[in-house]
């Protein structure tokens, strides 16, 4: 059985590594001082945690921890590795969130730094959440988190905030795009390409020989990798991800299969598919799929720049409200703060139950007023589809339990859920 076979029979996927890097060299990363800090957590229970001899010839690795636990009646088994610090260049890693700069250079001077290896489950954003709160309980204060297969760096602030949430991190943490381009005979030919759905028991999904509207595909490959989180689409097989004016239908075909009809010296062709330059793992190229025929995305490129609608998966639009519901404290005390001081704006998305059927019209909305109950003055800011009786800049007064998510516009910049933790640490 091959591997792409042995990823849609039997969830094959690779271990999620994750490093957590301590700060002004404080950490002592002994069994006994990890032992007593996995006495005080609460979030998961600990089975079982011993010191393991090294199956490395690494210099590098300096000791090994086996932890066992049961998070969410599901066990996890995570390897712990103590490694010298000057293995990573920091810099060379990407960034998602903001990071203070004291931080990362408190960073670059720790000598070691904890590092992270486990299975994740089905769940995948409770999995990555879980990895969190495992590094965060160990080290406590961290400056940066390390996630390896995205090669990114999180803010250690970031982690510490979340980890102590109910609710898990934005799909976004988990994977991450990269863009290559290449100039051939004056045009510019982009490859787009997807790391981090491997620990996620996914193919990476890519598009390649892209010649117009990487902006727009790069937000389709954004709204495919959310689904494939939740549901991975098999291979061959179409998935359909939302419409704009028609359904947009897709379907991936492993790279083996398709890159000879490429030119091999174009970024993602033939010439750079090697293991040394780690393009050879199990990839799927996205198709559009009309009348069982295969086309390149980049014929929708036009199409793309009239505001598509993508669908977002429930369980999605589930986390996003759960997130939006324990982070709304934060956002009533910015507003009561902030409101009404020049070039801060607040906005809030509602789910409105819809005229015919059951479900949610999700509409944004300018916040004027948070009323002593929990009810919100709001202008509604676009025109719904499916509720009749509402139109675009109507004042009205609604309740917050239809709360989906919502962002506050400050001077120099925006928050959301996911980082408004930057006003308060």
């Amino acid at each position: 059985m091959g591997l792409y076979e042995q990823i849609a029979e039997e969830g094959l996927r690779l271990a999620s590594e994750m490093g957590i890097f301590g700060r002004n060299n404080s950490t002592d990363f002994t069994f006994n001082h990890f032992q007593n800090q996995l006495k005080q957590v609460k979030d998961f229970e600990v089975v079982s945690f011993e010191e393991v001899d090294l199956d490395t010839e690494n210099p590098s690795l300096k000791k090994q921890f086996l932890l066992n636990i049961i998070y969410k009646q599901l066990p996890y088994d995570i390897n712990l590795f103590v490694v010298e610090s000057n293995v990573l260049d920091l810099d060379n890693y990407a960034r998602i969130n903001y990071i203070d700069e004291n931080d990362v250079q408190l960073a670059k001077s720790e000598s070691f730094y904890l590092e992270s290896s486990m299975y994740f489950s089905t769940n995948v954003l409770e999995s990555f959440h879980l990895q969190l709160k495992v590094l965060t309980a160990l080290i406590p204060n961290p400056t940066v988190v390390v996630d390896f297969m995205p090669a990114r760096l999180l803010s250690g602030q970031w982690a510490v905030f979340s980890s102590k949430l109910l609710t898990p991190p934005s799909p976004q943490y988990i994977y991450t795009i990269h863009g290559v381009f290449d100039e051939v005979d004056g045009e510019k030919i982009y490859w787009l390409h997807t790391h981090g759905l491997h620990r996620c028991g996914s193919v990476e999904l890519e598009m390649i020989d892209i010649k117009n509207g990487v902006n727009e595909l790069n937000g389709l490959l954004d709204a495919m990798v959310a689904k494939f989180i939740y549901e991975p689409a098999n291979e061959n097989e179409p998935f359909n991800i939302g419409y704009i004016g028609y359904d947009l239908n897709f379907t991936w075909v492993r790279w083996e299969e398709m890159v000879g009809q490429y030119p091999a010296e174009i970024p993602g062709g033939l010439q750079e598919r090697s293991p040394e330059q780690e393009n050879y793992g199990p990839c799927g190229i996205v198709y559009l799929l009309e009348n069982d025929e295969l086309y390149p995305p980049d014929v929708l490129a036009e199409d793309l720049k009239e505001n598509p609608v993508y669908f977002i998966k429930n369980e999605e639009t589930e986390r996003m409200s759960a997130l939006a519901y324990e982070q709304y404290d934060y956002y009533k005390k910015v507003f009561q703060q902030n409101y009404g001081n020049e070039n801060w704006r607040f906005l809030i998305k509602l789910g409105l139950p819809i005229d015919e059927g059951e479900g949610n019209e999700h509409l944004w909305f300018d916040v004027t007023a948070i009323n002593d109950d929990d009810t919100l003055n709001v202008i509604l800011l676009n025109q719904p589809y499916q509720i009749e009786k509402y139109n675009q800049n109507d004042a009205l007064v609604l309740p917050i339990e239809h709360l989906t998510d919502w962002l506050i516009y400050g001077p120099e910049k925006n928050y959301t859920p996911d980082s408004i933790y930057e006003l308060f640490t």
